[in-house]
């Protein structure tokens, strides 16, 4: 009797394991269907090649709009163009965009409890500024032998000035995503019009 039990639960054990194969990748099948084109606010102020329809939040909606926020998420990632405008006042100095660079980064790694994987200039065009990695814990999962072990995600930031207008590009993946061709065309299609 007892062996009959024990292969039961091999049974068991094997399909909960083909059924989390099945799940992962019908996961992974459903992220890699998303429907790329070019977007572009109702105003036209810059175009990006998005991952579909990005949705506004309010303060994108208000007409003049200083600062906002455009945004997509699926089951698997989020996509956002977030932008504010410079007081009048203020001057742009280089010692100013590199310190407003710095205090981004280091609020999205203190408020997401995350690591800096890495940090570079980028040049894009006209656009020039700052890509940043972050590295932040999503959820555990059991591993064999019952270790617990922290799933991870990405956040790529990129971050720049145009005119008086800050904007920052985020893209938040799987660890194994965050690199693919597509999402780099994501942020290379960028442009401010």
């Amino acid at each position: 009797m007892s062996k009959i039990v024990f292969k039961g639960k091999i049974r068991m054990n094997k399909l909960v394991q083909f059924l989390g194969i099945l799940l992962v990748l019908s996961c992974n099948a459903f992220a890699q269907d998303r429907t790329w084109k070019t977007f572009s606010p109702d105003n036209g102020a810059w175009s990006i090649f998005a991952p579909d329809i990005m949705n506004p939040d309010k303060e994108a909606l208000e007409s003049p709009s200083t600062m906002g926020s455009y945004s997509y998420n699926d089951s698997n990632g989020f996509f956002a163009v977030i932008y504010r405008d410079t007081p009048e006042g203020r001057i742009l100095w280089k010692p100013f965009k590199k310190a407003h660079f710095k205090r981004v980064r280091n609020d999205f790694i203190k408020s997401n409890k995350g690591q800096l994987l890495k940090i570079e200039k980028f040049s894009n065009g006209n656009l020039k500024g700052r890509e940043v990695y972050i590295k932040v814990p999503e959820s555990r999962v059991m591993g064999r032998e019952s270790q617990v072990k922290t799933k991870y995600r990405v956040q790529r930031l990129r971050m720049f000035f145009h005119d008086r207008r800050f904007y920052l590009l985020l893209a938040v993946l799987p660890e194994e995503e965050i690199d693919a061709p597509v999402i780099n065309n994501y942020f290379n299609s960028f442009t401010v019009k």
